[in-house]
């Protein structure tokens, strides 16, 4: 086979999942940097909310980078990168973007491809993950068709 049809993110579909995790940040108190990327890892939509850290923005799109790059949500990483650890130094590729804390999680479509990724950034790694989540769980609603596409 020479070529390979793919199924691609939307940028609606991305803005979807920036939404939920934007609703989730505010829920929880936290305002985020929040990054979508597709599955090549080249960024799709960004959202910086008021209060966000200016310092989290290159952070918040790593983890998405890393999360569609490598197919695995970037929590996974963080006992291994020590040193002793099985993927010590992992941290230190990518020219130093490969992200190995919780914030980042791929975007799989119902066949279990990686479609794209989302990473958020400013809170601690757990809140980071949460936002991320919502927005994978809403975007994951509406590509199983259980709900109809709102922006």
């Amino acid at each position: 086979m020479a070529t390979k049809t793919q199924e691609l993110l939307t940028l609606q579909g991305a803005k979807i999942a920036v939404a939920a995790a934007e609703k989730k940040a505010k829920e929880i108190g936290v305002d985020m940097n929040i990054a979508v990327v597709d599955a090549s890892t080249h960024l799709l939509h960004f959202s910086r909310m008021e209060g966000a850290k200016i310092t989290s923005i290159s952070i918040a799109i790593d983890k998405a980078f890393t999360a569609a790059g490598h197919r695995v949500g970037t929590h996974m990483y963080k006992d291994a990168v020590w040193p002793g650890g099985a993927a010590y130094g992992l941290g230190n590729t990518n020219g130093g973007r490969f992200t190995t804390f919780g914030g980042g999680l791929p975007i799989v479509n119902a066949k279990g491809e990686v479609i794209g990724g989302i990473g958020a950034s400013t809170g601690t790694p757990a809140q980071d993950q949460q936002v991320v989540q919502a927005g994978v769980d809403a975007l994951q609603e509406v590509l199983r068709g259980k709900v109809r596409a709102k922006l």
